[in-house]
């Protein structure tokens, strides 16, 4: 698979008889109507409050639902474009086959030997000018004969009423897509440029039939149209600007060279492992990682590769990936391919910020920016609030409310605004980009500020607000089997950090300063929050409200987000809560995450800021030992390759990141959850949540020793925390003594100068 993050391909890599599907970010099922619901009167919103204080749970969320009278719309199902086929005459038994994706340079590399020689055929997706281009080349002294077409195949499951249309000329092959009635004559097309060197093309019944071509150049485009596409078929702008661009296949290489390797090389990751198992196909290391109880270093390797290859190719500087990636061979997709804003989205681009791709990133930010509209409207007209409350799951056009029911009574999902936010302000911490911060985050950031001033409304006896109606995604407490309650530490923690980010961009940028200004009444508001409570088992409970018991069992950890990623509650800020939420792991890890792909994930980054490798290792080994890993390394939602889904494929780099470097300002932790068996190996080029950049980390866990070259955007003292202990350090800077003890150095950086520290480590581990 290749993409760009706006347009993608599965080729199928068989020699002779070749497919190739082509997606588009924008091709979901066009919408007939749009998502719709009440605006809830101030009466029922205040009488939900009311039922939720009383402990009347399912009146309230009987009444939630009635309320909100919600109606599903909008755009549907992610589905494919088309499909093409590349047919070459038989000469001979195929043999040396072989097919590679270079992730460095996106291209996808078939090759292989008949009786006319060595063949080959390559494919990417050009970032710098938005093409697929595809090369087909002959062996040497011999020509190319082949047909090519365009068309779909009953296993794409199209619905019916989709019409489409091959309007192909010799010059360019064209399919034309209308959409079913109703949908404003919404549409899209493909159009593919055929370039042939030397020898004959000829178009017979919608079949190209090159004949003796030295070489042939394919260059495509896809759009989707949402209105009018027969009048934009007729303007023919995709033919025009295929035209206009450069044929020559290595001149778009440098392009790709440029743009998508420059990005993905800036980070590297080695575990030590074999010569000959980095030489191993992806199957046999698969097939190896499922008879070993230990990792199999090289397929480590390979799926942080492959992890940040699969991410940078579903990101474009408009969107992030979405549920599927990029990619679809079939309309019969799992949850309808969306953005998914709970969790899967959140995971999936967890890995940019700190894994230095901030082109990539920029998509996610431009896609909330997009939906902040519409989680506008959802504050109003579902909570008779100011500011935002998020969508749930989206196509991507806007952030309509999506299911409100009573499972899913989430027009109360509050905390989910911090989750989805908490990437903007990374940004920052990484950066220190204060331009960022004015025009980006301090807007969306003071639209929360007002949410909470007009949803906490009501306190307990101790003075602290209640979340009067509040919601742990996908989960109840144990026995209530009701979803809307009190006092969900995920939506507490999300108010927790929205409020102190905006007031910590406040007191940066000078804004919103003195008596009675905003402020004031934001701090006012985060000091009322109420606490989090501990369990009779020790451990974090998901709803800070007595009566309401804990779930273990289920698949998200959402209270957990205090950890990971807010990174809220640490051994040193609080010692107490954060044995609770060791607690809380160890309970959840007694269960199997009901092998939801997103639920090992977060748990796994949980871990590791929770300094558990055990935990995260044991995550990491069902990751790879239970197919949820297709040959190609893309991923599945569930074990056994069941229901197609970019979760695990895109986070897992973030996982090892975080387990091998944690941050925070002030703070740069080392091998904070290292499993035993990775005692040798190196990363490059992470970037720290205090605009830091680890340049190299090198560990030798055999001869206890470290080495890291760091660099800093400014001049500051970090404190260098390792938890094995630090027996002896060496460094090109000041040191000194950290009030933590043994476990850590205060590090002095000056800006723009690399340093370098050499430690040999201890066994407090």
């Amino acid at each position: 698979m290749a993409g760009n993050g706006k347009m993608g391909i599965i080729v199928f890599c068989n020699p002779l008889n070749e497919t190739v599907i082509f997606n588009d970010r924008g091709f979901f099922m066009a919408s007939t109507s749009e998502r719709k619901f009440n605006q809830v009167s101030k009466e029922d919103l205040n009488t939900i409050r009311d039922y939720c204080i009383n402990g009347d749970y399912k009146m309230a969320n009987t009444l939630a639902v009635k309320a909100a009278g919600w109606v599903g719309g909008g755009e549907q199902d992610k589905h494919p474009g088309f499909e093409m086929l590349i047919s070459t005459p038989e000469d001979g038994e195929i043999r040396n086959y072989s097919r590679i994706c270079n992730y460095r340079t996106g291209e996808i590399v078939v090759k292989w030997t008949d009786n006319r020689g060595d063949w080959e055929r390559k494919s990417f997706v050009s970032r710098a000018d938005d093409v697929i281009v595809q090369y087909l080349t002959p062996p040497k002294g011999k020509t190319v004969t082949c047909s090519i077409q365009l068309g779909t195949d009953p296993g794409m499951h199209f619905p019916s009423g989709m019409t489409f249309t091959n309007a192909s000329d010799v010059d360019n092959l064209n399919m034309r897509v209308n959409y079913p009635s109703g949908t404003n004559g919404a549409g899209y097309e493909g159009v593919v440029r055929v370039i042939v060197s030397g020898g004959k093309k000829s178009l017979i019944n919608n079949t190209l039939k090159v004949s003796d071509a030295n070489s042939i150049i394919l260059m495509t485009r896809t759009k989707k149209y949402y209105s009018d596409c027969e009048k934009q078929w007729e303007q023919e702008n995709i033919q025009f600007e295929l035209k206009t661009m450069s044929s020559d296949y290595n001149t778009l290489l440098k392009g790709q060279i440029s743009t998508h390797q420059a990005i993905y090389d800036r980070v590297k990751f080695d575990l030590n492992a074999g010569k000959a198992d980095r030489t191993r196909s992806n199957e046999e290391l698969l097939d190896m990682q499922k008879k070993s109880t230990m990792p199999v270093k090289a397929l480590w390797e390979r799926i942080f590769d492959s992890g940040r290859y699969y991410y940078l190719s579903s990101s474009s500087t408009q969107s992030p990936p979405d549920l599927l990636g990029l990619w679809t061979g079939d309309c019969k997709v799992g949850w309808k391919g969306w953005y998914h804003l709970d969790a899967n989205l959140n995971l999936q681009i967890a890995g940019g910020n700190i894994g230095n791709m901030p082109e990539a990133m920029e998509g996610y930010f431009t896609l909330i920016e997009r939906l902040a509209p519409g989680f506008e409207t959802n504050a109003t007209k579902l909570l008779g609030c100011r500011g935002m409350l998020s969508a749930g799951n989206t196509a991507g056009l806007n952030g309509l409310r999506a299911d409100v029911n009573t499972y899913y009574p989430y027009s109360y999902c509050t905390g989910e605004m911090g989750w989805l936010l908490y990437p903007f302000w990374e940004h920052y911490l990484i950066s220190g980009d204060t331009t960022f911060l004015r025009n980006r985050i301090y807007p969306l950031f003071k639209k929360m500020g007002y949410f909470y001033e007009d949803f906490l409304k009501v306190t307990d006896s101790n003075g602290n607000y209640i979340f009067a109606g509040s919601i742990s995604p996908e989960n109840q407490p144990k026995g209530l089997g009701i979803s809307l309650v009190n006092n969900s530490t995920y939506d507490i923690s999300g108010a927790k950090f929205c409020l102190t980010a905006l007031i910590k961009t406040c007191n940066i940028l000078g804004l919103d300063q003195g008596s009675g200004q905003s402020v004031e009444k934001w701090t006012s508001i985060l000091n009322k929050l109420p606490p989090y409570l501990i369990n009779d088992d020790g451990a974090l409970m998901e709803w800070s409200w007595k009566g309401l018991n804990d779930n273990y069992s289920h698949r998200h950890s959402s209270h957990l987000i205090t950890v990971w990623p807010f990174r809220e509650i640490t051994p040193e800020n609080n010692p107490t809560l954060f044995t609770a939420v060791r607690q809380t792991l160890m309970q959840k890890d007694a269960f199997n995450y009901e092998n939801a792909g997103h639920g090992l994930l977060h748990s796994a980054l949980i871990a590791a800021n929770l300094k558990n490798w055990e935990s995260l290792n044991s995550k990491m080994m069902r990751l790879v030992s239970e197919d949820y890993y297709y040959g190609n390394l893309i991923s599945s939602h569930y074990n056994g390759h069941n229901v197609f889904c970019t979760d695990v494929c895109n986070a897992v780099p973030a996982v090892l990141m975080e387990m091998l470097i944690s941050s925070e300002p002030g703070v740069l932790e080392l091998l904070p959850a290292l499993p035993q068996s990775l005692e040798k190996g190196s990363i490059e080029g992470i970037k720290g949540r205090n605009r830091i950049t680890v340049q190299k980390l090198t560990w030798n866990m055999r001869n206890k020793t470290l080495k890291c070259t760091l660099i800093s955007d400014v001049n500051q003292d970090i404190s260098l925390i390792i938890r094995n202990g630090i027996n002896h350090i060496n460094c090109s800077s000041k040191i000194i003594e950290s009030p933590l003890g043994d476990i850590a150095k205060i590090i002095s950086l000056s800006k723009g100068i690399s340093t370098e520290i050499n430690i040999r480590l201890g066994e407090m581990r």
